[in-house]
């Protein structure tokens, strides 16, 4: 879609009736976005590339725009605007700020806020320790060459008592500050483990792939003390490695297939970063 395809389409919705002023969006790898400026009106309007299969991170439009439904009111996510399935289309309410850095109580706050969502009717994803690690045996039986780590073993763990909305990626997709962060993004959302949520945040290669260098151990003792849920804490210490595992094999996988030699020097990176967390934990 160009700009020119995209004001035509916003006049024909009714949200265009004039001018506007259209801004590329950097930061995804996927889907093309704009900001699009109308008066004092500020939008994003996502353009959806193919849905894919086969990845961590499914690209789901309908899905997104039903997780923004669900998680209005709530100061976590963007309002939506619409959703057109028929130009893969949407339009949420743009969010203003810098990309987050360093707040590490806001997050957990916004972490918690986003419990009190209804979950149901989202794509499932695995809750067990050894169904994580077979997802990143999947992701790296596709890549040239060994593993250049041991496999963990699976932890014994039970599923979570509750279900929550989750997000997948969070650490990438964080913007503004305090009780104004807001988490944007929302194109692979799942019903899930909130400690899934909690990784993405915490793991040292989604802070190398947001532009970031890895949280420091203050830096997440400062998140635990905010979250104030021990029982998170011990779940997550238990499934850290689990979850490292099978980013680890995303990571090596997209370094091999990706095209851009310098993401595919970040996921490197990533790779390298995310291993040592894995080793850690064990």
């Amino acid at each position: 879609m160009t700009e020119a395809d995209l004001t035509i389409f916003l006049t024909s919705v009714g949200l265009l009736n004039g001018k506007a002023r259209f801004s590329a969006l950097t930061g995804g790898f996927h889907n093309a976005v704009w900001l699009v400026e109308i008066g004092d009106r500020r939008l994003v309007a996502k353009y959806f590339s193919k849905p894919m299969t086969g990845t961590l991170f499914p690209n789901l439009p309908t899905d997104e725009a039903e997780a923004l439904r669900r998680l209005e009111g709530l100061d976590v996510a963007p309002r939506l605007v619409g959703i057109w399935p028929e130009a893969s289309l949407l339009v949420y309410e743009y969010v203003e700020g810098l990309m987050w850095d360093a707040d590490m109580v806001s997050v957990a706050h916004l972490l918690l806020r986003k419990e009190v969502a209804d979950p149901t009717g989202f794509r499932p994803v695995p809750l067990l320790s050894a169904d994580i690690l077979n997802e990143g045996d999947l992701l790296f039986a596709r890549c040239t060459g060994e593993p250049v780590a041991s496999r963990p073993e699976p932890i014994a763990t039970p599923k979570p008592e509750k279900l929550s909305l989750i997000h997948t990626d969070v650490g990438v997709n964080l913007v503004g500050c305090g009780a104004g962060l807001r988490l944007i993004d929302w194109q692979c959302p799942a019903i899930g483990d909130v400690c899934e949520d909690i990784y993405s945040f915490l793991s040292p290669a989604f802070q190398i792939l947001g532009k970031r260098q890895p949280l420091t151990k203050k830096q997440i003792s400062i998140f635990w003390n905010a979250l104030d849920r021990p029982d998170l804490a011990h779940r997550y210490d238990q499934l850290r490695a689990s979850f490292a595992w099978r980013f680890s094999g995303y990571c090596a996988w997209q370094a091999q297939v990706l095209e851009d030699p310098n993401i595919c020097k970040k996921y490197r990176r990533a790779l390298e970063v995310e291993l040592a967390y894995m080793k850690d934990a064990l």
